[in-house]
């Protein structure tokens, strides 16, 4: 008896032995892990970089975007007829495009210069019984419009419809600044110049929701903290970057709050903002642009960038034919690094090789970068033979723009791949641009092109 027994036993164990070194044979078959080293991060990509001036067009290896001041004078001369066409000629649209360069909008309403002059259509000055502000002062000379006019809101929300009805849908708008209030679009008003106060949150979220009613809010950045901005999740744009004492200025009215110098109202922190939408600006124009990264001051320009989680900088920023080859570029490439969003594949395990099903893919992908991206590229994914030809493909969206930097876990399923021949294969994986409908982003990953290497395996 307790022979059968023992007979019995060493069976039941011989075949767990069995069964275990099966189950490990056919998961070590059945699937692939990888690991993926990571390269440094790329100076250039869309999404992230200088913006030169939009009606200057040059190509420049740095940029990325381009700045477009839209006058509202020049783009509506007559009510409720817009000159597009215009615009996108005097600001270099197509060729802009051509370069894979994005758009930055911001709408003024007034703009300084040397000479007296309106920068709102001559139509809506009589329509809204000329209210505002002739000025002449150390900012220059123009005319500060009623912000609390009626009849100036209610024009203001047909334009925004009809910049929305023109470029919602066009993949080379990336950003707008919710310019529109203020000098140069910055909310803000010279006071001292017989201009009335700036207005308070409830005159100013009617123009916010203007924009609101129609772009979403990683689009869209405001010039300081409020409240509607926080709540929304909109973007923030400081056109004082890089100058220590008012960009410590503008990281403490983030994180803390403050009251308006314009007003005295007191204004809402949006702390974290850089999450959900875009940190940007341009150097402040008080400095030549070679101090920012002289030996003494990159540090600062650096640990600021940083802080702020800067995705773009322009149009006062550097020019690459002003400054490549100076002792200045390999700072600046540096800074350009540093900004923005920078994603690679990191490791994961690919499996589904052995059973006969869709393959499944488990990808940590690592953002090594300062902010996430701020629009939901598609990840493309792409199966090669052996003999390099491509036998499956296919976008996905992942929702990246969720992709703070850190790590990141991404798991899909690969559908029609269970039909896969047996053979030998390359997975490869890219972001699609929208703009070319092909690979386009530059990967934190070994490789030349925009699809980059995953791992090799076999379907048996």
């Amino acid at each position: 008896m307790k022979s059968k027994l023992m007979r019995y036993v060493i069976f039941v164990l011989l075949v767990l032995l069995v069964s275990a070194a099966l189950f490990r044979f056919i998961k070590k078959k059945n699937s692939v892990l990888f690991h993926i080293s990571r390269t440094e991060n790329p100076s250039v990509n869309p999404l992230k970089g200088f913006a030169a001036w939009g009606e200057n067009f040059r190509e420049d290896p740095w940029v990325s975007f381009a700045y477009i001041p839209i006058y509202w004078n020049l783009l509506e001369p007559e009510e409720g007829v817009y000159d597009f066409e215009a615009l996108e000629e005097r600001c270099y649209f197509e060729e802009w495009r051509k370069s894979g360069v994005r758009l930055i909008f911001r709408l003024v309403a007034d703009s300084p210069s040397d000479e007296s002059h309106m920068n709102i259509p001559e139509w809506l000055y009589d329509k809204m019984g000329q209210s505002g502000t002739w000025y002449d002062c150390s900012y220059g000379k123009g005319f500060s419009p009623d912000y609390r006019s009626q009849v100036f809101q209610e024009a203001h929300a047909r334009l925004v419809k009809a910049l929305y009805e023109r470029y919602g849908q066009d993949p080379q708008l990336a950003f707008i600044q919710l310019g529109s209030l203020g000098h140069w679009g910055e909310w803000h008003v010279n006071t001292e110049a017989g201009i009335d106060k700036f207005p308070f949150q409830a005159v100013t979220d009617e123009y916010v929701k203007d924009y609101l009613e129609f772009f979403p809010g990683n689009m869209l950045l405001l010039r300081r903290p409020y409240t509607i901005g926080n709540e929304n999740h909109l973007g923030l744009y400081n056109d004082s970057f890089g100058l220590p004492s008012s960009h410590d200025q503008w990281l403490s009215w983030i994180q803390d709050g403050y009251v308006s110098d314009q007003n005295g109202e007191v204004l809402a922190a949006m702390p974290n903002f850089w999450e959900f939408a875009p940190s940007g600006g341009e150097f402040s124009p008080s400095q030549e642009i070679s101090w920012y990264f002289s030996e003494e001051q990159f540090p600062m320009t650096l640990n600021l960038l940083e802080e702020s989680h800067t995705t773009f900088l322009g149009p006062t920023a550097p020019n690459f034919k002003d400054f490549s080859g100076s002792p200045e570029e390999e700072k600046i490439l540096k800074l350009l690094s540093r900004m923005g969003a920078s994603l690679g594949i990191r490791s994961g395990r690919l499996t589904g090789l052995l059973l006969g099903g869709d393959l499944e893919l488990t990808a940590v992908w690592e953002n090594t970068g300062s902010a996430p991206m701020y629009q939901d590229w598609p990840i493309r994914l792409q199966i090669r033979s052996e003999s390099g030809e491509t036998v499956w493909q296919k976008d996905f969206l992942a929702g990246i723009t969720a992709w703070t930097p850190g790590s990141h876990t991404w798991s899909v399923s690969l559908p029609g791949t269970g039909e896969l021949p047996s053979g030998s294969y390359e997975l490869l994986a890219g972001i699609t641009d929208p703009l070319t409908g092909e690979p386009g982003l530059s990967l934190t990953m070994p490789g030349s092109s925009y699809l980059y290497e995953v791992c090799r395996f076999k379907v048996l």
